[in-house]
């Protein structure tokens, strides 16, 4: 197999946890959980943040009982080599699908926004070409470029405390609407949590993996903490029933910001979340290529190639947005319970077999 650098520091780890999950659905995140949950809606997000918190958690006990092999060498050892691929191929399918949720929602919303004049498509070859390059040199390229980018992410926590003063709290009331409902709006976040999932992979190649662990948590806290207080603010400034028939409730309340040195503030908006975006999209198709080159036995460059190709076709598919709607609402509970249960039994079964002599790969 080509030899490719995918070493990684231990911020480079918590900064690629962060950036590969924070997508499209801050956008509509609000939106979503506010359908069922109500008001209540932002403690369903906060909720959700389970997800992230137990993958990471969970993931690195199981390599540090395997000795930091690298993924389908743990599942061969613990599953066999059959399952072992069975494993690889749903994990390329999942990343598949994220990636090409991810990359059409992205696109929708620039022909909304700010891109109206290109196509759709155009915008989906382009981003496509510059995944090519940047996933192309491995993961040590994606963890320079999410180092070198976080500061972003500040700037997006930033941008919703202009509205703090804006809402009227009276709309968060009652904080609890109903139980049934906050919980029944906790599979609505699973998209926005989505991604955390490449954990899974790119342990093995953190350089210092002594407290790797908290580098994970604090990567997914980062995530939660902005996507509930987005979630808060959108709620406590729309009130909860404009928020759920917004399409893009963030959208709507960046455009509602009135900054006495822009007078437009959504354009600088969208090209900040548009770089959280690209990293997020980077994240996903290094999960892609590196799945794939096992599956099919090919070098990591070349299935970097497959694999942008490949994105290119299913995220064209899904360009209308309420045909993405519908196959995420389909698709995204399945992967993540399945996840949910293949994380769990891979760590029982990795802590029974803790015991063994594993040497790393």
């Amino acid at each position: 197999m080509f030899k490719y650098n995918n070493q990684i520091t231990k911020n480079q780890y918590m900064f690629i946890i962060q950036n590969s999950m924070i997508g499209v659905g801050i956008l509509s995140l609000a939106s979503e959980v506010c359908k069922e949950a109500q008001q209540s809606g932002w403690i369903s997000t906060f909720l959700g943040g389970f997800y992230p918190i137990f993958v990471v958690t969970l993931t690195t006990i199981i390599f540090k009982n395997m000795n930091f092999n690298e993924f389908f060498e743990i599942n061969r050892r613990i599953y066999g080599k059959f399952l072992a691929y069975i494993f690889t191929i749903f994990f390329f399918i999942n990343f598949t699908f994220f990636t090409s949720f991810v990359l059409s929602g992205f696109t929708n919303v620039l022909t909304f926004s700010t891109t109206k004049f290109l196509s759709p498509y155009v915008i989906i070859v382009l981003t496509s070409v510059l995944i090519y390059f940047t996933i192309n040199q491995g993961l040590t390229n994606i963890g320079r470029l999410s180092e070198l980018l976080f500061y972003l992410t500040i700037l997006l926590l930033i941008i919703p405390i202009y509205f703090i003063n804006k809402g009227n709290s009276t709309n968060l009331l009652p904080i609890i609407s109903n139980t049934n409902s906050i919980i029944k709006a906790i599979p609505k976040t699973f998209f926005s949590y989505s991604g955390v999932e490449i954990s899974l992979f790119i342990i093995p190649f953190v350089t210092d993996t002594k407290n790797v662990l908290a580098s994970g948590i604090k990567g997914s806290l980062i995530t939660i903490i902005l996507y509930s207080v987005t979630v808060i603010l959108t709620i406590s400034y729309c009130g909860y029933v404009l928020t759920s028939k917004l399409q893009y409730p963030l959208l709507y309340l960046v455009s509602a910001a009135d900054l006495p040195i822009l007078s437009n503030f959504e354009p600088l908006f969208i090209f900040l979340w548009g770089n959280k975006i690209f990293q997020t999209l980077a994240v996903g198709c290094f999960g892609m290529s590196y799945t794939l080159s096992f599956i099919i036995k090919n070098s990591y460059n070349r299935c970097c190639l497959f694999t942008c190709l490949l994105i290119i076709f299913t995220s064209s598919i899904l360009i209308p947005e309420h045909n993405r709607s519908m196959v995420i609402d389909i698709v995204m509970p399945y992967l993540v319970y399945t996840i949910i249960i293949y994380t769990l039994l891979t760590f029982i079964l990795s802590y029974l077999k803790r015991g063994e002599i594993f040497e790393k790969n």
